[in-house]
């Protein structure tokens, strides 16, 4: 197991390097454009932003994730991923660019026409990058798309406030998103050592789609269920209110992505790099489970316990209104990352069959669910999502026992504790989001309760994951560096 937490670690660095540098940055640029365009303004992007998340799910039918699990890839096979992408992404930007008048038309807003038009000429654009993006994923290099990341955000933000300021509305947004994906596919161009050849397999195309395509109709079920909120709350209720949705779902998803995004990234390219010893990747597999449970239950209930003074005191008036949803989507995410690594072990394996046969499974369910309570209001679409989401906690880990005796029994007694504690937690914050205390006084004092009672009873149970963790962090000399630099430590 040395070499996969080696592994781990290191790309875990660069990427948690990167979300250290771009998180408070990030957050503070969230402040400002939520006090400079209103809720009104950030559901038409919304609306927009449906439909390209998923075209952005069909845009490579799912083969560039079978590249990424093929062991011994050919310059064939990438290049056939490459000028796949390229037809691809030409096909659906060229149908999003025709339909943008029909999609203005379904939610009665013509700006949709022209945002919808400029995205589906810029997925085509970005689309002669993908390759080079998965080739990084693939050899495990997470520092340069770490670094590229950081450039151009930093150099996108002040873009986007400054045009927010000075009137632009959700167009600054839109400019921004240009000036950074340019930026992106010009710099890894440059910099890749890879480039594209005409050359294009048939051989090599039929095996990748064999496996991707299952996996683009999964992802499609998925991306399409992740905006049928979007969808209906756009089109029966308001652009505020879906505005106010958007933005609560956004908070609800930073720990969320924050930690699953790391791990997603990771994790896939080194479990299919020891796909043929089973010991070592389910081990591998429990092991990711309970580390990364450790850290997303603490955030993600921290987060809704003191979600009104955060919203509040950061985001302003405008935007109270969204901390219901805030709280309610962050317990529906909870459990994400036990879908997502149980999913993943999945495609390892190359059983992308039973993953699609799950997606479905769990899509009808979903639908269902919010068909039921769409008409009872937003609060209630929400509530059906947290029930949803452990029934299908259920259905996900059912093949994980049945193939590899890794139960949802197992599971449960892997990451609940952590949940339970968390919870118990927590509590203290959310007893001050009660009290008349300033906002600032509430945030600041239940945050240090929580952490200090989290990882205080953590340490002292000697729990295996906290103890590795902090001995890992011992072994990279983390903390001669903060007692170095911490008069306090």
């Amino acid at each position: 197991m040395s070499n996969i937490k080696d592994e781990t670690i290191t790309g875990a660095k660069w990427l948690i390097l990167q979300k250290l540098t771009m998180q408070p940055l990030q957050m503070i640029y969230g402040i400002i454009l939520a006090r400079l365009i209103t809720p009104n303004e950030m559901g038409v992007l919304a609306l927009a932003g449906i439909f390209f998340a998923i075209a952005g799910t069909l845009k490579d039918a799912g083969i560039g994730q079978a590249l990424i699990r093929k062991q011994y890839e050919t310059e064939a096979d990438i290049n056939t991923v490459f000028w796949f992408n390229i037809a691809s992404n030409a096909v659906f930007g060229g149908a999003f660019y025709l339909a943008a008048p029909w999609i203005a038309d379904i939610f009665n807003e013509p700006a949709l026409i022209w945002l919808t038009r400029i995205s589906a000429i810029m997925m085509f654009v970005t689309s002669s990058a993908g390759v080079h993006w998965t080739l990084y994923t693939k050899r495990k290099d997470f520092k340069t798309p770490a670094i590229i990341g950081t450039i151009t955000t930093m150099i996108g933000m002040p873009i986007t406030v400054y045009l927010a300021y000075t009137g632009w509305s959700y167009w600054s947004i839109v400019i921004s998103g240009i000036v950074t994906n340019l930026l992106g596919l010009i710099i890894v161009w440059i910099i890749s050592p890879w480039k594209p050849r005409f050359i294009f397999s048939w051989t090599s195309f039929k095996e990748f789609f064999a496996f991707g395509s299952r996996l683009a109709v999964s992802g499609l079920l998925d991306t399409g269920y992740s905006n049928i909120h979007s969808f209906i709350i756009g089109s029966f209720y308001s652009t505020a209110s879906l505005g106010l949705y958007n933005r609560g779902a956004q908070l609800a998803m930073v720990p969320v992505s924050t930690v699953s995004g790391i791990l997603g990234q990771i994790t896939y390219p080194i479990l299919a790099s020891i796909q043929d010893d089973e010991t070592r990747l389910i081990n591998a597999y429990r092991k990711y489970i309970k580390i990364s449970s450790l850290g997303i239950f603490f955030a993600v209930i921290s987060l809704a316990a003191l979600a009104e003074p955060f919203v509040r005191m950061l985001y302003g008036p405008n935007w109270v209104d969204c901390v219901i949803y805030l709280q309610l989507i962050a317990f529906s995410l909870a459990f994400y990352h036990i879908h997502a690594i149980n999913l993943n072990i999945l495609k390892v394996k190359g059983r992308s069959d039973l993953f699609l046969r799950l997606e479905i499974i769990k899509k009808i369910l979903g639908v269902t669910a919010i068909a039921i309570s769409a008409p009872i209001g937003i609060v209630a679409m929400c509530i059906t999502s947290i029930i949803v989401s452990q029934i299908c906690l259920v259905i996900n880990t059912y093949y994980s026992g049945k193939l590899y005796g890794y139960t949802l029994k197992d599971q449960w007694l892997d990451f609940m504790p952590y949940f339970a504690l968390a919870l118990i937690s927590a509590a203290p914050s959310f007893a001050l989001s009660l009290t008349t205390l300033p906002d600032y006084a509430q945030l600041s004092i239940g945050a240090f309760l929580t952490s200090a009672i989290y990882f205080g009873i953590l340490y002292l149970r000697k729990d295996d994951s906290f103890a590795e963790i902090l001995s890992t962090l011992e072994e990279k000399g983390v903390f001669v560096k903060i007692r170095k630099y911490c008069p306090f430590c």
